[in-house]
């Protein structure tokens, strides 16, 4: 599974021709999402080292971490997801897990069902490649991300502190068990 259509959106695994995409639109996506929450500086210093080309490039070559692209019906990139294959935490109840680290849809497609859409490709994904859960971690009163996994059929398994820059901040952990559950066209 390489490239699927869904209704106006294509879905696609993203190539080192993307990385540009993913720097930028990544970098801006990640501090739209947090400025309320985080200082600038700390977003500045935590998105110039992950979304940089080095970075990236090096993630690109890493066969545990997957790139994922949507494009719209103009063929205009408008989002991206990021999974790794990585340990899962103790409250992930599941020995065949891979995580899904990010999924960010442009402000212009984010109530045109993108989002949803690419997390459906993404777990149809996971499911051919032999995992059985996907889990992600969303900020602690992230509740509009919260509320839309939640509908998505993630469930919250735990909580855990995380790190951006000199924040420490209190995580949600979500999963979703693949089987049984997969509703991608």
């Amino acid at each position: 599974m390489t490239r699927a259509t869904v209704n106006k959106f294509q879905f696609s695994l993203a190539n080192k021709l993307h990385i540009d995409f993913i720097a930028n639109f990544g970098r801006n996506s990640f501090i739209e999402a947090y400025i309320k929450t985080l200082s600038l500086n700390d977003l500045e210093a935590y998105t110039q080292q992950t979304f940089s080309k080095s970075t990236l490039s090096k993630e690109f070559n890493d066969p545990l971490i997957t790139f994922f692209v949507c494009t719209d019906s103009g063929s205009n990139l408008c989002g991206y997801a990021k999974l790794i294959v990585s340990p899962s935490p103790a409250a992930i109840h599941s020995d065949t897990a891979i995580e899904l680290q990010r999924l960010y849809i442009d402000n212009a497609h984010k109530e045109q069902g993108a989002g949803k859409l690419l997390a459906q490709y993404i777990e149809s994904y996971s499911l051919q490649k032999g995992f059985k859960c996907i889990w992600l971690r969303v900020w602690d009163g992230n509740n509009l991300a919260i509320q839309k996994y939640l509908k998505w059929g993630y469930t919250i398994t735990g909580q855990e502190n995380y790190q951006v820059g000199q924040e420490k901040r209190s995580v949600i952990l979500m999963q979703k068990l693949l089987i049984n559950n997969l509703r991608y066209p």
